[in-house]
């Protein structure tokens, strides 16, 4: 699936996952994102939009008004600097490596099964990072051939 959404590798000031979490809001706002994509769109917890949530410490409602209000990437970023946990760059460079570094536990591995079944069929969602998976099923990454087949 090809959607036109920066991959979660992509970053902005220092954050990987913000790109694809502004494309994300803006897509919504226009009635443009699936509905797969809707249910975790800036929910709290192991998603990654709860991720990078929960790095900065910003409420979900509050960032989403910065995105609609802000025709820029340049200035939600000013606003994230404003608002957001000071951190900085090496904490931030930290986080990102270990957002990117992320393999699915079982739990967060059965939720990705159920969610891109045909991805899960074509490989041990285990062995890649997140940000791999969603590279691959988004069309950005060619998945692996199965050695099974």
């Amino acid at each position: 699936m090809v959607l036109p959404l920066r991959s979660p590798r992509e970053g902005l000031g220092g954050y990987v996952i913000l790109p694809r979490l502004i494309d994300k809001v803006r897509l919504h706002a226009l009635g443009a994102l699936p509905s797969d994509y809707v249910r975790n769109l800036l929910k709290p917890g192991l998603t990654l939009d709860g991720r990078f949530l929960k790095f900065t410490g910003l409420a979900a409602d509050a960032l989403q008004g910065a995105i609609l209000s802000s025709p820029t990437d340049e200035l939600v970023l000013a606003w994230v600097d404003q608002h957001a946990a000071n951190h900085s760059d090496a904490e931030k460079q930290a986080w990102s490596e270990k957002a990117a570094a992320f393999r699915p536990d079982p739990r967060v591995a059965k939720f990705l099964m159920a969610s891109l079944p045909a991805l899960a069929a074509s490989l041990d969602i285990t062995a890649y990072t997140l940000f791999d998976l969603i590279d691959m099923d988004e069309g950005r990454l060619p998945i692996p051939p199965n050695p099974a087949t």
